[in-house]
Formats: structure tokens, C-alpha cells, sequence
């Protein structure tokens, strides 16, 4: 082994002190560069795929995991917000397990747990604290399980009891939901997770549970009160009058020459109404009389029990009398009615339509009205419709504009490609081959010299007057001798070749030197 790299080190020596400084100089940073870069490219592909293993952790919980996983040598690397920790994908199941068994992460919710923390003598503030505290974590872990929800916080109320009724005061909760990004909750989650906070806290109702999400807006059951299915809600109605209009318009002016757009004024309030009516019913002098609510009858009789004047002179009269008095009263029906107007009424609303054409005056009358009907507005209710004939940008030009732009998209990913994955490959590649080239080159004129030098030393002795004229027998003696029963062939190439070396023996050596270093 040592014999056979002997002789290449001395090569390589002589090749390096061949050199002159300038030369020396770039074939050592030469080096240092394609090693550089051969060792950063082999770096990147040994590089673990990275995952994320826990985010949105707080600065304590990052902490406790960097220092176990470097205590333990395991790979690592935390986010740039220092928010998150990320693990090769490999390991990211065994380290969640890891971080659980261990309990790295402190500022989960406790719940239940806390009960193993009790010790006797605790006062009773303490021991209310640890309760209210086992309520809370229990309810985020609840709510933290249902779908759409990143994580949420608790806080409960729980007033202290008192013996006076008017003075009793009933336990409160407010509640913030942290969502997925895009995800909004249905008045229907809203309530239930009412009802989970309601129904775990004694003497709680769903009425005193606050709802709110993580941007502030305030989350109820009612639509008229969730402004995520109020803004829901006004957007479908939007959408969907624009597509009824829509395709009316479209079997008329041709497809993607309309355009239409809807705004709706929507009461969300949720208001109720008692209405009292009073019919009278029933056939009387005036058409009717009403319902009989009383009948009164009196009779009043009179008679006078001494019919014989006493005078003889004087007639007798009649005394007697007879009265009576009657009294009705009716009364007219009465209808109560209670009216509850639920909330999504449209108040107001304005349709803008555009036209690709030129109408005239009695086209867009005719295309109002059948906005007015598809879309079911009201003028009465303060509707607005709007239809203007416009010139749309042709669709040979959009679909330039979007080729154009795909065209861009392509050429950006294909330079980020080639900068990105192919840059380092393409730059180890050409130092590698200008390296190469550099050292095949000083190697072939060092070893040229060499031979040619060996050659000279070799053929000298046996032409000593390369430019005079050989002499045949001096020929004959250099070529080897023929047998008797050579080939005619050969017998031939050999005279060929003897007239060739005659005719030029220069140019004979030179090509045997050259065809010997090859």
C-alpha cells in the first residue's frame, strides 16, 4: 500500500512546486470553498424533518422542555417567537408522551389533580380557592375537547352565602374561546357550552354565563345577539339574492356579462307586541248587540184595599198601579295576541346590477323589474335597484392577464428552485470541475514533460542524426527479424512502413513518442 501511494505523493509534490504563488493560493481556496459547500449540502440532507410539538406555550412551559431535552441530548429548536418547540417528525409522539409522563408543561388547567396537593390544616379560603380552581380546570377540559376550539379560559364567581334571601347572590362565569383560525361558532355550540358551564357549577344558570372569543365579540345563543351569525347570516341573504339575480340575468345578456351585488339592511333586533281587539258579535237594532253579560228584571204593583168612598157624593176611583223595569247589559268580545317578531328581517336593501351591453331606456326598465321579482324587494320598504349598462373588459384580456400572471408564478418558483435546491448543488458541481480541470491540466503538462524527456534519453542512442538521412542497414537493425514464411501482408505493411521511415524519420520518432504517451 505504501508503495503504490509513494509514488503519487512524489507526483503531487512535484505538481505543487511547479506551482508559482498566485497558483498555490487559488488551488488552496479553491479547496477550502468546494469543501465548504460539500459539507453544508451534506449538513441539509442529513437534516431531520422538522415538526411542531407544542405552540403557544409560555415562556416558563419552553423552558422546562428545552432543559429536559437537553439534558436527555435530544434534537430540538424552538419557533422565532419563542412560542413554540419543534421536534423531528420521527419522535414527535415518544416526546409528547415524554413531556406528559414528566409533566413539563405547567400551565395546563388543573383539575381533579389538585385534590392529591391537599394537606390537613388548610384553611377554609384555601380549601374554597382549590375547589373553585378544580371546577375551572374541569370545564376548560370539557370545552378544550369540542371541535374548532384552540383553547380556552374559565373564571368563575362564587359568592359567599347569606342567610337573607335579598341579600343571596347567585355564582357567575365568563368564558374565552380561543378558535381555530377561520372557525366560528353556531348559536347552537354557544348554548351548549352555556349549558356545560350551567350545569357544573351548583346554583349556576346558563342566563349568568358570559360568552366571548379572542377577539372580543361577545358570543350568545340568539342570533339577534352573536355577531358571528349576524354577520353569517347577512352575508348568505347577500349572496344569495345575487345568484338569483343572477341567473335571471345571465339567460338574457349571456354568461360573465352581469354583474351583481347586494347590500341588506337587517333588523337583528328580536322585539314582541300585545294586541287587543274588541269585536262585538251578535244581530241588534244597530246590527249587533254584543254578548249578554247580565239581565235585570223589576216588577212594582200597587192596590189600594179600601174600594168604598166614604162620601156617597164621591165617586170612586181606581188606586191601583202596576210597574215593572227591566235593564240588559252586553258586552262587546274581546282578542288578545301576542306577536313575537323574530329577529333577520330585512329593513332595506340595494341591488347594483352591471351590464356587459348598451340598453336603452326601456331595457333597463325591463331588467328593473325583473330584479325587482327575482330578488323580491320592495319599494315601499326604501329597495334601491340599480342596473347600468357598462363595457366589461374584454375576457381575451383577462385571460391574458391571468396567463401572464401564472407565467410569473411559474418563473418565481423555478428561480427560487434553482436558487434555493439546485444553486448549492450547481456551485459544488463547477468548483468541483474547475478544480478538476486545474489539477488534470498541471498533471498532464508536468507528466508530458516527463515522457517526452524519457522518450529523448530513450531514442537518442539509436538516432543519433534525427535530421540526416538513415542508413537501410541501420533501419534493419532496429526492426525485429522476419521469419521466412512471413505473411505476404505483413511482409508488405513492414515495406510500407520502412518507406515511410525513410522518407521522414523526424516526423516517425515524433509520432512514436506520441503515440507512447498516450
Amino acid at each position: 500500500m505504501e508503495n503504490s501511494l509513494k509514488p503519487l505523493l512524489e507526483d503531487i509534490k512535484k505538481l505543487w512546486d511547479g506551482l508559482d504563488i498566485p497558483q498555490k493560493v487559488g488551488l488552496l481556496a479553491l479547496t477550502v470553498i468546494t469543501v465548504a459547500v460539500a459539507a453544508y449540502m451534506l449538513a441539509k440532507s442529513l437534516e431531520p424533518e422538522w415538526t411542531i410539538l407544542y405552540s403557544d406555550l409560555p415562556q416558563s412551559d419552553i423552558a422546562n422542555i428545552v432543559e429536559s431535552f437537553k439534558k436527555n441530548g435530544q434534537a430540538y429548536k424552538v419557533s422565532e417567537d419563542k412560542k413554540a418547540i419543534l421536534v423531528p417528525a420521527k419522535d414527535k409522539d415518544d416526546l409528547r408522551i415524554f413531556v406528559a409522563e414528566n409533566s413539563l408543561i405547567d400551565s395546563q388547567s388543573p383539575g381533579f389533580e389538585l385534590l392529591d396537593d391537599m394537606q390537613l390544616g388548610s384553611t377554609d379560603f384555601k380549601n374554597k380557592l382549590t375547589k373553585q380552581r378544580i371546577f375551572q380546570g374541569e370545564i376548560v377540559r370539557s370545552i378544550e375537547k369540542m371541535n374548532g376550539i384552540k383553547s380556552c379560559r374559565v373564571q368563575l364567581a362564587d359568592p359567599e352565602r347569606s342567610i337573607f334571601e335579598d341579600k343571596d347572590e347567585v355564582p357567575t362565569a365568563s368564558v374565552m374561546l380561543i378558535l381555530n383560525e377561520g372557525y366560528r361558532l353556531k348559536a347552537s355550540q354557544v348554548k351548549a357550552i352555556k349549558n356545560l358551564v350551567a350545569y357544573s357549577v351548583p346554583r349556576l344558570t346558563p342566563e349568568r354565563v358570559f360568552i366571548t372569543d379572542q377577539n372580543g365579540a361577545s358570543l350568545s345563543e340568539e342570533t339577534g345577539k352573536n355577531s358571528n351569525d349576524m354577520e353569517t347570516f347577512k352575508s348568505n341573504a347577500e349572496k344569495q339574492t345575487a345568484a338569483k339575480v343572477s341567473q335571471v340575468l345571465e339567460k338574457i345578456v349571456g354568461k360573465g356579462n352581469v354583474s351583481v351585488q347586494v347590500n341588506a339592511d337587517i333588523d337583528f333586533n328580536s322585539t314582541k307586541a300585545t294586541i287587543e281587539t274588541y269585536v262585538p258579535v251578535g244581530d241588534g237594532e244597530n246590527g249587533y248587540k254584543g254578548v249578554l253579560t247580565t239581565s235585570q228584571s223589576e216588577v212594582e204593583t200597587y192596590e189600594n184595599p179600601n174600594q168604598t168612598p166614604v162620601n156617597a157624593n164621591v165617586q170612586a176611583r181606581n188606586l191601583n198601579y202596576a210597574k215593572e223595569k227591566n235593564s240588559v247589559n252586553y258586552s262587546v268580545s274581546k282578542e288578545i295576541k301576542q306577536v313575537v317578531y323574530a329577529p333577520g328581517t330585512i329593513k332595506r336593501m340595494t341591488i347594483a346590477v352591471a351590464v356587459n351591453k348598451i340598453l336603452t331606456d326601456s331595457e333597463k326598465e325591463e331588467l328593473q323589474n325583473l330584479v325587482l321579482s327575482a330578488a323580491g324587494a320592495n319599494y315601499e320598504r326604501g329597495d334601491v335597484i340599480t342596473v347600468s349598462s357598462l363595457q366589461f373588459e374584454s375576457l381575451a384580456e383577462e385571460e391574458k392577464k391571468q396567463e401572464v400572471l401564472e407565467k410569473e408564478i411559474k418563473t418565481k418558483a423555478a428561480v427560487d428552485y434553482v436558487t434555493k435546491d439546485l444553486g448549492p448543488l450547481i456551485v459544488v458541481l463547477i468548483l468541483g470541475l474547475a478544480a478538476l480541470f486545474i489539477i488534470r491540466g498541471l498533471m498532464g503538462r508536468m507528466g508530458r514533460t516527463v515522457e517526452i524527456q524519457d522518450v529523448q534519453k530513450t531514442f537518442e542512442p539509436q538516432l543519433p542524426q534525427m535530421t540526416e538521412e538513415v542508413p537501410e542497414i541501420t533501419l534493419q537493425e532496429t526492426l525485429p527479424k522476419i521469419e521466412a514464411n512471413i505473411d505476404p501482408e505483413l511482409e508488405r505493411a513492414r515495406m510500407e512502413l520502412n518507406d515511410t521511415i525513410m522518407a521522414d524519420p523526424a516526423e516517425a520518432a515524433r509520432l512514436l513518442v506520441s503515440y507512447i504517451k498516450d
